[in-house]
């Protein structure tokens, strides 16, 4: 019942690592960011129980896949509560919180938008791979995949330039929007999807290690 997109792992785990490195790792915190992993796992049952998983999948399948996604949904319920509930006793609403918390919203939109772009990047050139497989040329959705990537370091870049970001964001983000960029280029056979997979992980967690680097 675990998720079967591999680059998604990364994609959930990553950014929640980088965060809780440079910020503080609170118990709102950590059950916050325990919630998201729980809620991530009920997608996969849910899929199941939808029958996006095949017929086959949603009935040979439906019992576990009740088990875990209700296990998993209500645990995440649990969690997301617990840490709203919790959150308040850290937070001081005196002046002089009013300096850090203004820098704690700066470093979570660098985060923010790093993790984003590289997500985009990376959903656009793997729909990409998988069209010049089934649908050859697919030259819509390899334009698409090559544009996406350069839209986003372009993003990034404006962002920095105004100041909304810090120019660490476009960094960042630059090694998985390069790696989504050749993909997108090259297209090659879909039986590669899994190494593509590892690459935008490893170059995500290059992202994540530029971020912890700069404001850990």
């Amino acid at each position: 019942m675990f998720p079967k997109e591999h680059g998604a792992y990364g994609q959930l785990l990553l950014p929640l690592a980088t965060v809780l490195v440079v910020g503080r790792r609170t118990p709102a915190a950590l059950m916050l960011a325990a919630a998201a992993v729980l809620a991530f796992l009920a997608h996969e049952p849910l899929l199941v129980l939808l029958g996006h998983r095949g017929p086959r999948a949603a009935r040979d399948d439906r019992s576990r896949a009740l088990v875990w996604f209700a296990s998993t949904a209500l645990g995440a319920a649990i969690l997301g509560a617990a840490a709203f509930v919790d959150a308040p006793a850290g937070i001081h609403l005196a002046p002089a919180a009013a300096v850090p918390a203004a820098l704690a919203l700066l470093l979570a939109a660098v985060i923010l938008s790093v993790f984003a772009a590289a997500f985009v990047a990376a959903t656009v050139s793997v729909h990409a791979v998988i069209a010049r497989t089934r649908r050859p040329p697919a030259a819509r959705a390899r334009m698409a995949g090559v544009l996406a990537p350069l839209a986003s370091i372009a993003a990034l870049v404006a962002l920095a330039a105004l100041r909304f970001v810090s120019v660490v964001a476009p960094i960042a983000a630059l090694p998985t929007c390069l790696a989504a960029l050749i993909a997108a280029l090259v297209a090659p056979s879909a039986r590669r999807l899994r190494a593509i997979g590892w690459t935008l992980v490893a170059t995500t967690l290059l992202g994540a290690a530029l971020l912890v680097a700069a404001f850990g």
